[in-house]
């Protein structure tokens, strides 16, 4: 889909282009997913729908947001 990988690559491999604000925010976005899998709800995707699971998710992240 046209996206390009994020992570610096290794000594022995070839370098990617990969600026500095690209690698924070993803590791912003990997803190967040670790912080919402301690909800049980978004860690075993209790919900049945995709709608209900969105719910849930967003739900953890507006009190995720207002407890930082």
């Amino acid at each position: 889909m046209g996206s390009r990988p994020a992570i610096p690559p290794l000594r022995h491999e070839a370098p990617v282009a990969c600026p500095n604000w690209i690698y924070n925010n993803r590791t912003r976005v990997e803190r967040l997913w670790a912080r919402l899998k301690e909800w049980r709800a978004v860690a075993t995707r209790y919900e049945k729908t995709a709608v209900s699971f969105l719910g849930v998710l967003c739900l953890a992240a507006v009190l995720d947001w207002l407890k930082h």
